[in-house]
């Protein structure tokens, strides 16, 4: 009897050690100086329409099937997004959208339902693929702005089906509830939700980071993440890093806050200025590469 107990004892112990190691681990929201390249890097780079607002990057090593991968990266510049891309091992074409300044444009942008997949048949048209090829599969970063268009997708069907990965860093923001009510608008998280429980049952990967800095008249990023595990009816926690780790691998803003279900990870670092806010994106590579191994 004692020995059975020991084996089971081994087994809970085994198998919470193993859903430990599963956790990935936040990585270092560290001040890192970008500077644009002086050599654009191998592979074509075609400006699709709208004056240089969607520029589609094809590596040089991609090869081409009929079943298409794509990367489509919301709000930055260009030359940044396919930097930070490579850096995390891109190897499919990578398509960035940059139509304006302000959450309001990249909304518009697509809350028609043709402009997504009016969008993919550029793409698949610059492509040289077979005539049959699709874009089966879609990941999705965004940063501050590009927020706008992630939500007004993930209101419609097909974009729904054929992303499977999202990254929002320091990118989710909403409307007050009231003037005196300054908690997220509600109608305006609920977009996220389907595709956070997809997350959160292993069918589709989305990641949210934040940092705390301060926005006047509508909910900040940190606001609204910890308004997206409210609703998902979790909690947030604090990091289980020891004090010292936590020093030592978090310099410049803290670790905060996580909360970690399957495929859903929400990420709350500190930090109230500027330079807090332009870390995430800069860090896009080093998250993908802590949740995802392609």
């Amino acid at each position: 009897m004692e020995s059975m107990k020991f084996v089971v004892l081994s087994l809970l112990l085994a198998i919470g050690l193993t859903a430990e190691m599963d956790v990935p681990k936040p990585p270092s929201m560290a001040k890192r100086e970008i500077v644009r390249p002086s050599i654009a890097p191998p592979g074509k780079q075609i400006d699709l329409y709208e004056n240089g607002k969607f520029t589609l990057y094809i590596p040089a090593n991609w090869k081409a099937t009929s079943r298409v991968s794509l990367t489509v990266h919301f709000h930055g510049a260009a030359w940044f997004a396919i930097d930070e891309h490579l850096r995390r091992g891109l190897e499919e074409p990578l398509l960035t959208v940059s139509p304006g300044e302000g959450s309001s444009i990249y909304q518009r942008s697509f809350q028609d339902s043709e402009a997504w997949p009016m969008m993919l048949s550029h793409v698949l048209a610059e492509l040289e693929v077979p005539q049959d090829a699709v874009i089966d599969r879609v990941d999705v970063t965004s940063f501050s702005a590009g927020y706008g268009a992630v939500r007004e997708l993930l209101k419609q069907e097909l974009p729904q089906k054929q992303i499977r990965r999202i990254i929002l860093a320091d990118s989710m923001y909403a409307s007050f509830t009231t003037a005196e009510d300054k908690t997220p608008l509600k109608s305006q998280i609920e977009p996220y939700m389907e595709f956070a429980k997809a997350a959160m049952r292993g069918e589709k990967g989305f990641v949210v980071t934040y940092s705390q800095v301060p926005t006047e008249t509508y909910a900040n990023s940190a606001a609204c993440g910890r308004e997206l595990v409210k609703q998902l009816g979790r909690n947030l926690k604090e990091p289980a890093l020891s004090k010292a780790v936590l020093e030592r691998d978090y310099p410049d803003y803290p670790l905060l806050e996580t909360f970690d279900e399957q495929g859903l990870h929400i990420w709350g670092y500190g930090g109230t200025d500027a330079q807090a806010h332009m870390t995430h994106p800069r860090h896009i590579a080093d998250i993908w590469r802590a949740v995802w191994r392609d």
